[in-house]
């Protein structure tokens, strides 16, 4: 018992301060700008890009910033309807 709550106590401690090591980026373009939370940096460049090419007349958008932190996830899951090459 002893040992299946202190297993809980470190695996709770270890999911809530992960939240912090999640990535924040921006993306802009002509017209339009793109935001987007991630645990994965290159998933939240995507997630960013992906946005603001949607909203833009013209889909070319950059990354302007990305950042460690913030709490609001949007996926975990890999990105899979990127085009292959």
């Amino acid at each position: 018992m002893g040992r299946t709550l202190v297993a809980f106590v470190v695996a709770t401690s270890l999911l809530t301060s992960s939240e912090a090591a999640a990535w924040v980026c921006r993306a802009a373009g002509l017209g339009s700008s793109g935001y987007a939370h991630a645990y994965d940096i290159v998933d939240a460049k995507l997630f960013a890009l992906r946005q603001c090419e949607r909203h833009s007349p013209l889909p070319v958008c950059t990354i302007v910033w990305c950042r460690p932190g913030g709490s609001r996830i949007i996926s975990t899951a890999p990105v899979t309807d990127m085009p292959r090459r």
